[in-house]
């Protein structure tokens, strides 16, 4: 550090802030509300999902205003961690190559930035589907503004939309948690420990000694 003070692997470091937690949280929350609400309005068979929101027709509300949240905070989430979601360098490769470390070897895994390539993936995924469930979504709800033939394509293109994200988000949520233990804590206090960041994230932390 700078300063040259003395640190540890269990000292505390800031690793989001108030703004980015909650855009997270409103993304990921409206997320899993369309994920219920949607799968009740496919499968009128489940309708004990409706009957937990009420009724159909509250369950439809809630579906599109989840849908208006979904789309206003994948936005700003989109553009706020562009910069270390979408750009992919050399060591992004070469981490692709080693499987992260998750899958036949430890060896040869290169120091991550504030994303790893899996969640430089994962990113690229989520706003490309951000993007397709948000237009199709705002076309289905206001069928009588588009053409009938655009109207009736966007059903299965959202359909192919939830598949996507719904493999991705539970993958996403398994490695926030059992996966990487000690990752959640970023999206709920904003800290990590050193040692978690050295190991996760190392080219990041280097980074973050520098400017503090």
């Amino acid at each position: 550090m700078s300063n040259g003070a003395k640190t540890s692997g269990y000292d505390l470091v800031d690793v989001t802030s108030a703004f980015e937690r909650i855009v997270h949280w409103l993304f990921a929350g409206s997320c899993i509300l369309l994920f219920i609400t949607g799968f009740g309005l496919m499968f009128h068979t489940l309708s004990f999902i409706s009957s937990i929101f009420g009724g159909y027709y509250i369950m439809k509300y809630v579906h599109n205003f989840s849908g208006l949240t979904f789309a206003v905070s994948g936005f700003f989430a989109t553009i706020i961690w562009f910069r270390d979601g979408a750009v992919f360098t050399g060591d992004d490769i070469r981490w692709f190559a080693t499987g992260g470390g998750y899958l036949w070897t430890k060896e040869g895994v290169p120091e991550s930035g504030r994303f790893n390539a899996g969640q430089k993936l994962y990113y690229v995924l989520k706003a490309s589907t951000w993007i397709l469930m948000s237009l199709t979504g705002i076309i289905m709800w206001f069928p009588f503004s588009f053409p009938r033939e655009l109207v009736i394509f966007c059903y299965p293109l959202h359909a192919l939309g939830v598949a996507a994200l719904a493999g991705s988000v539970i993958l996403h949520i398994f490695l926030g948690t059992f996966g990487n233990p000690g990752t959640v804590q970023s999206m709920l206090s904003g800290k990590c420990t050193r040692a978690w960041a050295k190991l996760q994230h190392g080219k990041w932390l280097s980074e973050y000694d520098r400017k503090h």
